[in-house]
């Protein structure tokens, strides 16, 4: 038996995929330091000589995203065809759910199929405690009958360097992340809301700097990428379109943690929808506000306080309308906006300029989370 761990991970082309990854080895490497890591990807099936590597190992580890949904094998997660042909300990660390609405009592009628609960399992009677990152996500999991996971939160919200530390948030704000959402490659109405977003925090801080953040990429690479989705890329270029026929600056950060790190370590404030964004501030002690586009951020905000939006009113699920956007068909909105958003940001911002009371939340949430993410990897084999 090997002194390591296997973890299956997510990154592909998404910055904040990355970004988990890339702190959940500092964590280990901070907290577990005897342990070697071996990082294969989650979504390709496991070869021989991997499976190999994973049976010499003290335990396989699903980290992080939003990897608990309806038919988590094989889409997430390809293993194998027979689970059992893995023999070591297994367990998650810190995965969450995919809920559109995101609603609590959604978490009673969440949908996971029959190998998908398989595997659950086999984690829940590993003998290990698994991890969550939001309560939502646990309620879902206690709901089915599964005991064993605690609450950590996502293994992004923890940064060796601000444990323990306070909010550092500027008299004035010079430089400003605002985050692209994903809702709009199936919504014209997202579309239109993101744009209006940025014109009021153009209007707000009309001496800052200003940069629309592309997580995922708006160049052609992006379709290179595994699970690439048409529709985005649409959406994307469509934006970066209008942002250079109105001269607004934006930057591209996907393909890996390191840009994502390098730019919002240089920023004093973020606005907008990607949740990794709003974690990856919140870990660094900065202000940040989430704009929900769907049940992660929900989530996110029960575990964290702080500043969360609600971008959306109601989302249509139903199956016409999934059908409608596979083929990336338009004829009806799938989302149903929250038309107050650009008036509840802009309230919002004038009271926390003042007050700042908000802000300062997810930092204690953090420091009080990380003592059971450090129980979490100190009690595992």
């Amino acid at each position: 038996m090997k002194e390591q761990y296997v973890i299956l991970t997510g990154g592909k082309n998404n910055a904040g995929d990355h970004l988990i990854k890339d702190r959940a080895k500092s964590l280990f490497k901070w907290l577990k330091p005897e342990r070697k890591i071996i990082d294969f990807n989650g979504w390709e099936r496991l070869s021989d000589a991997q499976l190999e590597e994973i049976n010499q190992s003290k335990a396989l580890l699903f980290v992080g995203g939003p990897a608990l949904q309806n038919k988590m094998v094989p889409n997430v997660y390809a293993l194998r065809e027979k689970l059992d042909e893995i023999k070591v300990p297994m367990a998650t660390m810190g995965i969450g759910w995919y809920s559109k609405k995101g609603e609590w009592a959604d978490t009673y009628k969440y949908k996971l199929d029959i190998k998908t609960l398989e595997l659950l399992t086999r984690i829940n009677n590993s003998g290990i405690k698994s991890s969550v990152r939001d309560y939502h996500t646990l309620n879902v999991l206690k709901s089915k009958g599964f005991e064993n996971f605690i609450m950590t939160g996502c293994p992004a919200l923890y940064s060796k360097e601000h444990i323990g530390s306070t909010l550092n948030k500027p008299k004035k704000f010079k430089r400003i992340g605002y985050s692209l959402g994903v809702s709009p490659k199936t919504s014209e109405s997202m579309f239109r809301q993101m744009k209006d977003v940025l014109l009021l925090m153009q209007e707000k801080f009309p001496a800052a700097e200003i940069k629309t953040v592309f997580h995922h990429s708006p160049s052609p690479k992006y379709l290179e990428s595994h699970g690439a989705n048409l529709n985005l890329y649409k959406f994307h270029n469509r934006f970066l379109n209008w942002l250079q026929q109105n001269n607004f600056d934006h930057i591209d950060i996907s393909g890996g943690a390191t840009e994502m790190h390098n730019y919002y370590s240089d920023i004093d404030f973020h606005i907008g929808y990607r949740v990794h964004a709003h974690i990856l501030m919140s870990s660094q002690s900065k202000p940040s506000i989430l704009l929900s586009e769907d049940g992660r951020g929900k989530a996110l905000s029960q575990v964290l306080g702080g500043i969360t939006l609600d971008a959306y009113e109601a989302i249509n699920e139903s199956l016409f309308m999934k059908g409608l956007n596979k083929f990336g068909v338009r004829i009806i909105d799938n989302i149903a906006p929250n038309h107050h958003l650009v008036d509840d940001l802009s309230h919002t911002l004038d009271y926390e300029s003042k007050t700042g009371i908000k802000f300062y939340q997810p930092r204690v949430e953090i420091n009080r989370h990380f003592e059971v993410m450090k129980n979490f990897i100190a009690n595992l084999p």
